[in-house]
């Protein structure tokens, strides 16, 4: 009983999807970036490949969006999102650099080719239920990051577009604390590059490539992000104490971190550290009231430990935030058995498996 409890906490397994023959897709995007005087050119161009490749994958998405109807995968929209952030991949990537006539800079247009293969769309299928929510979930979490940051650097620009206009950029001073401000602007676009590779590698179940490239983004930028990311590719591949020492960094940097707080319980809850789980659970769940992930993972430890009235209640919470999570399913299906409502117990575990839960 309690091995299948732990699997509850960890992830679900498998289903299959029949092999296709391949096809690749290439699409092409553009975008431009206007580069200040305060800025670097090889930046500058990076900042302008980001956004040709998001056109990029704006047009990818519709691709793959109706290409899962095909195979009646119905997708929602997050999860399209991260599919085509997962995996498409550039193949070329060219720069068109003016300088601009009115100001001191230079306006840059990139023009990327990438492509896609249908089979990696299939392979979503093949993903447990926890990694597609974790895969949406940091996917959501690392294009919120990216849009802040852009927002930051366009907010910087008008700064100097008005103080240059006032007349206030004359002086050494001034000219020194914006360009410590972009300055710091780059380290964080750079880390977020890192980990925008290292969310592809964990998609592709790579998760030593993952580790390898959340620890660049770390020695540039150290981020509650970075350190949450690293801690749940050492949690794949069971090393604990690893993701809980990584989880904990992330939560002194970000105490309301809440996948931190999930990522970490589920570690302890695997080395049998209940308490300390259900801690943490508790605080993610505090955190952010809308992580399914987190009443789910709850849900089980009251299963463990007998209260089945709070594990049924957590679990059709985690159903009502995801209904496509597969292991809230079984909790509460298992809950239903206990009370001896055996019809609606094998309509959750009928649903379970449908959802590709196979025990």
């Amino acid at each position: 009983m309690k091995k299948f409890l732990a699997s509850l906490l960890v992830a679900g397994s498998l289903f299959a999807m029949p092999t296709v023959n391949a096809e690749v897709k290439t699409y092409e995007g553009s975008d431009e970036y206007i580069m200040s005087e305060f800025e670097t050119i090889d930046i500058a161009k990076q900042r302008a490949k980001q956004k040709a490749e998001r056109n990029a994958q704006e047009k990818a998405g519709v691709y793959i969006n109706s290409f899962s109807k095909t195979r009646d995968m119905e997708l929602v929209e997050d999860e399209v999102v991260a599919i085509t952030c997962g995996i498409l991949s550039v193949v070329d990537v060219k720069f068109d650099v003016k300088p601009l006539e009115d100001a001191n800079g230079f306006l840059i247009r990139a023009t990327v080719k990438a492509n896609i293969e249908t089979n990696d769309v299939n392979k979503w299928l093949e993903k447990s239920a926890r990694e597609k929510s974790t895969i949406v979930i940091q996917n959501k979490e690392l294009q919120k990051a990216v849009a802040d940051q852009d927002a930051t650097i366009n907010k910087l620009q008008e700064q100097i577009k008005q103080l240059k206009a006032e007349g206030k950029l004359s002086g050494k001073n001034e000219r020194e604390k914006i360009t410590q401000e972009i300055v710091a602007e780059d380290k964080i676009f750079l880390a977020n590059q890192k980990l925008d590779e290292a969310q592809k590698k964990f998609y592709n179940k790579d998760y030593k490539g993952a580790i390898k490239l959340c620890d660049e983004s770390i020695k540039i930028q150290p981020t509650a992000r970075a350190y949450c990311g690293r801690g749940g590719a050492y949690g794949v591949l069971k090393n604990f104490d690893k993701t809980v020492s990584d989880c904990t960094q992330a939560i002194k940097l970000d105490s309301k971190y809440a996948m931190a707080y999930t990522n970490r319980a589920a570690a302890f809850a695997s080395m049998q550290n209940y308490e300390q789980a259900m801690e943490d659970i508790n605080m993610a769940i505090q955190c952010d009231p809308t992580l399914a992930l987190a009443y789910n993972n709850r849900a089980a430890m009251y299963l463990m430990a007998g209260n089945i009235q709070e594990a049924f209640t957590d679990a059709s919470k985690a159903i009502e935030l995801e209904p496509k999570l597969d292991l809230p399913y079984m909790i509460r299906g298992t809950c239903y058995q206990v009370m001896g409502n055996m019809a609606q117990a094998q309509a959750d575990f009928n649903k379970a498996k449908q959802l590709g839960y196979k025990g």
